[in-house]
Formats: C-alpha cells, structure tokens, sequence
C-alpha cells in the first residue's frame, strides 16, 4: 500500500559520546509525519548491521533499505548555535529504481539527501505529488579526513521541479547563493534557527519567528519543519500557516534530544494557541 508521507535519503548514525543514536532527515521527517498522523515509508540505504536499530528508531515506518556496504555517519558539535560535521562513512546510492511499487503514488514526498546521495531525477519522478526537496546534502563537501563543508550547487535539475525546497543557515556558507534558488523553486524555505524562518513565494519573502524555547538539542529541527509544513500545506493550501505550524512543531523537536522531542498533533495545536512566537 502506498504510504501518506514517502521520505527518500540516508538515514545516518550520529555519533554521541555514549555512541550514536540514528538521524538523518528521513528520520526526523519521518517520525515527524507519523506523529502528525500520517502513514509513512523511508527509502533509505544503509549496511546490514544498522537494521535493528532502524526498526527500534523507527517503529511504525514503512522502511525500504538498499543494501550497502556503509552507513552514513556524522559526528556533529555545535558552537553559539552553529554545527560542525565531520563525515566518516557514507551509505548506497538511491535512485527511481530503488521506490518501491505503489510508493511512487505517494501524495507527499520529501527528499532528503544527507551525502549526495539522492539521484536528481526522482525530482521528476512524482508528477501528482506534493514534492519538497531538504537540499543540504546535495550542499555538503568533505575532504579526505571527513571534514564537510559546503559547496556551490546549481540547483536547477531539482529545485524547478519541486514544490518546495528548504535548507538551513548552517548548509549554506554565501547567503548569496539564496538569490538564485529563489527563483528556481515555487516556495524556498530558509531557516535561521533561534531567529525564525523566512519563506519566499509569490516574489516576496516572508517572516515567521521561532518559538522561544529552552534549546537542548537542535538537530533534526528543519527536518520537522520540512515534514510540518508539508502535512499541513496539504491540510490548508495556505503558506504561511503551513509554516507557522511547522516552525512551532520544531520548537518541540529542540527541547530534547534526537527524535524524543517531536510532537503530536495535540501538542502542536496546544503550543500554537498557548504560546505564540
């Protein structure tokens, strides 16, 4: 059966100093949907050995696996609200070939790339579809010693056939780059962390603050606002509401670590009436 919510991407092993705890966007986005109360399938890639983990982490999901020899791995720190990665393995390739039947009609579909790994034409691949590309993993560089950084991209083989795109002030290292994205994708998403979120469509950019909360750990923030936004775009047709909600949903996601902090619906439609940004 085809999921609600179909999240294509490396899930990742982030490396903590008790060990590593899985993420990625697929995994935050995922669960992030679920507990909105849709469906959901992950079309990921990982080694043989992750699995037990990945039906603990992800217990509900629908999960495609493509077998590879490695499991993207990150370990991620963060000073004054900004993250530095070093990447020390990195899953299989994922292309059309790998959804799998009946998946393909999906009505929302998240791409979540974390290392390159998302093939450019399953921008395409969804025609009837609600499509949102997370765009930082086609951003990331790393050199020979796992040191990521971020790289120019061009952007025009997925960014002109989404629906949406979004990425973070920390994937992207010359604002400018942000002019021509723009004008590639009908809504382009760009999180600031603590300072909100400002969506451009319709040729203006707009402005939707963070809730304040007690911040334990950012990660995985903008793979809920992706996943939010998309459940709620679908519910409401409207932009900013949709963003709204998803900026209150990732507020959750920060109070606590890993996925422990997402939301319910219940608790979303609480915080938006109780506590305003």
């Amino acid at each position: 059966m085809r999921p609600d919510f179909l999240a294509i991407g490396h899930v990742a092993k982030d490396l903590t100093p008790e060990g590593f705890t899985i993420g990625g966007a697929v995994t935050y986005a995922g669960v992030a949907a679920s507990r909105l109360g849709l469906s959901v399938g992950v079309v990921t890639s990982a080694a043989a050995d992750l699995r037990p983990q990945l039906r603990s982490a992800l217990a509900g999901l629908e999960l495609h696996v493509v077998p590879s020899d490695g499991t993207t791995t990150f370990r991620n720190t963060y000073r004054e609200g900004r993250r530095t990665q070093v990447l020390s393995d990195v899953g299989g390739p994922i292309d059309v070939s790998d959804i799998p039947d009946g998946w393909s009609a999906a009505p929302l579909v998240l791409l979540g790339p974390l290392a390159r790994e998302v093939g450019y034409d399953l921008a395409r691949h969804f025609p009837k579809a609600t499509v949102v590309a997370s765009i930082q993993g086609w951003l990331r560089r790393w050199d020979d010693c796992g040191r990521v950084s971020r790289g120019d991209w061009d952007g025009a083989d997925v960014l002109s056939h989404v629906d949406a795109a979004i990425c973070s002030i920390d994937d992207v290292s010359d604002e400018r780059v942000i002019d021509r994205w723009k004008g590639l994708a009908p809504v382009f998403i760009y999180t600031r962390g603590r300072e909100g979120a400002d969506i451009h469509y319709d040729g203006e950019w707009h402005h939707v603050p963070a809730f304040e909360v007690q911040e334990v750990d950012p990660t995985g923030a903008g793979d809920v606002f992706a996943a939010s936004y998309m459940v709620r775009l679908r519910e409401t047709s409207d932009v900013l509401e949709s963003a709204r909600f998803a900026s209150c949903a990732a507020s959750f996601c920060v109070e606590a670590e890993g996925t422990a902090g997402i939301p319910t619906r219940a608790q979303v439609e609480a915080r938006l009436t109780s506590l305003p940004p």
